[in-house]
This record gives structure tokens, sequence and C-alpha cells, in this order.
């Protein structure tokens, strides 16, 4: 029997490793959405002086949507310090899509993908996640990870049966929280309230074939905001082209699951803390990072930490209930 989406979209391969000319550095990737504006690059390259990576790599700047070197060269010259490495992509696809696309470029031995909102907030953060990776068993690591379910909260949604019932309050309480928090992500995005429609309206347009086939809570997915990865590891999962927020999903929490692809392989998922402590998947409750207690252990901050930080207790009680279940502890 067929399983979704397993069938719908064109394996991605990537070539083999080639060593790199740096010899065995981990490269940092971070992107550069040229609809982001200068001053997101501006906090990045501030943050990595304030918080040195503690170990040698690779820093590759993927800049995306820049239709020029003249129009990308006020970006560039922000952090020329750092001496990147500099790749254009076309402003098509998602974050994970750049993320292969530089390990099919540059073939380097392991990466470090950090999205456009995210910034270190920790020295050594880099050598933390390598630390990490180089543990017994380790595939992949991360700075955040969650276990909430697009299933359970869909169903959740409709009225259906869900775990979502016995943690979350009203349906419409819950909605309200986030939808305040897209809000908020549209005016840091610079994406009009019709562009967000419109992308919901495509999504949901999807749900009957392949949202209810998720799986439901928990399941365990690292966040693509900071992830760290070996090519060779990354080049033995099951992968495609990542073209919409959906294929996103799909990778990270459907039946394509990097996790849990992992896990099929006798592969761990770590989350790392702030003092390099790594956590698997049963445990990432405990490591005092996303959308739990006061997210003290923070490797990073980005978007959805920060809305979890600034909001009320109202706020933080729906988030970490969606992410954590009965293991929820929200900061009061």
């Amino acid at each position: 029997m067929r399983r979704p989406w397993e069938w719908s979209r064109t394996p991605l391969a990537l070539p083999p490793s080639a060593g790199g000319r740096d010899g065995g550095l981990p490269c940092v990737i971070h992107l550069v959405r040229a609809a982001n504006g200068i001053d997101s690059l501006r906090e990045f390259a501030a943050a990595m002086r304030a918080h040195p990576p503690g170990v040698e790599h690779e820093l590759v700047l993927a800049l995306k949507g820049f239709d020029s070197w003249a129009q990308a060269a006020p970006y560039i010259a922000q952090a020329a310090d750092l001496e990147p490495t500099i790749e254009f992509f076309p402003d098509l696809g998602l974050d994970l899509g750049v993320l292969f696309g530089v390990a099919a470029r540059l073939r380097r031995g392991r990466y470090c993908f950090i999205n456009s909102h995210t910034r270190p907030v920790v020295a050594g953060w880099l050598a933390k996640l390598d630390a990490a990776l180089a543990l017994p068993g380790a595939g992949m690591v991360g700075a955040t990870g969650s276990w909430l379910s697009s299933h359970s909260w869909l169903a959740y949604s409709l009225g259906l049966p869900s775990f979502y019932r016995s943690v979350l309050p009203p349906i419409r309480e819950a909605r309200r929280v986030l939808l305040e928090i897209d809000l908020e992500q549209l005016r840091v995005e610079r994406r009009s309230k019709r562009e967000s429609l419109r992308a919901r309206l495509a999504l949901l347009s999807q749900v009957p074939e392949e949202l209810l086939a998720f799986a439901p809570f928990p399941t365990p997915h690292l966040r693509n905001t900071m992830l760290m990865v070996g090519h060779d590891k990354l080049r033995s999962l099951r992968l495609f082209p990542v073209r919409t927020k959906f294929d996103t999903y799909v990778l990270e929490s459907g039946s394509l699951n990097m996790v849990g692809q992992l896990a099929r392989m006798g592969q761990h998922a770590l989350v790392v803390d702030s003092v390099g402590a790594a956590y698997q998947p049963a445990e990432w409750y405990r490591s005092g990072t996303y959308w739990q207690g006061g997210q003290e252990r923070l490797l990073a901050i980005d978007n959805r930490t920060l809305a979890y930080q600034r909001g009320d207790a109202a706020r933080r009680r729906v988030l970490s209930a969606l992410s954590w279940g009965l293991q929820a502890d929200p900061a009061p």
C-alpha cells in the first residue's frame, strides 16, 4: 500500500561529500533573504561577534532573492569581517531547500544551518553543537525541538477526538493565541495579510489528502531554525525539493519526518542546551529550551522563542501544552 507523500514527490539525491577545502571544518550556513531587509543580517553578524562560535568554521551566507551583486553588496558588507563564502539562490522554496541546495553545491563534511531570524545567544554555541553531533549514535542535533503534532491540532480544530482536548483551552482561545503570533510574524517578515491568507488557503487545500495522515501527538521533530547534520547522514535520508511550507511540515513531522528516519536507522536526534548538554527526544521537555519554563537554557533565539518569551501567561500555557502536552511547564 502506498503511503502519502512517498510516491507523490520527486526524491532529492545529494552528491557524495567532497571533503571540503577546509579540512573538515563545520560549515555554518546562514540564510539571508532580500525580503527581510538589511537589518536582519546586521543583527546576525552582531550576534556572531558577541557570541563567538567557539570552533574554527566556514561561514556561508546563502543569499536568497537577490537580483545582482550590486544589490547584495551592502548586505555582504555587514558581515565582511566574518569572511563569509557567498552563495546565491532564487527566491523560491523554503529554508530546508536552501540547506539541501548548499549541501549539493559545496559538499562539505557537516553543516550547521541557521535560518534568517535565528541568533546565537551564548558563546561557544557551534562548539557545543559539534560536540553533540560527535556523540555515539547522534545523527542530527539542533538548538530546539518539539513534540507538537499537526495531526492532533487539526483534529482538535475540527472538534474531532484529539489528545489536545485534555491539555488545551477551548479552541477559540487557542486559535486567538496562534493568530496573535501569526500577526506578529507578518510584521517581522514584511509580508502582507493577503500573502498570508493565500498561503493558508494553499495549505488547507491539501488537508484531506495529506494532513490527516500525519502522526498524532507526540511527534518529535527538530526545528530547522538552528540544525546541524553531517553530509553523509543528510544524504542517507529520503529527501525531496522543499517548495512549500507544507513540504517543510512533511519533513519535520509527516511520514518522512527526518527524526523518525534517523530513529529507524538507530540514530538519535538531540537537542543541545546552552551549557552543551544533549537530550534525546523523550527528554527534550527537560532541556529548558523551546516553549518550556523560562527558556533559560536556549542556545539560540528565533521568532517563535521570542513569541513565547514576550507573551502573557495565557499564551505561554497554550504554546507549552501544544509542544509538550502533559509535560508542559510554562513560566508564570
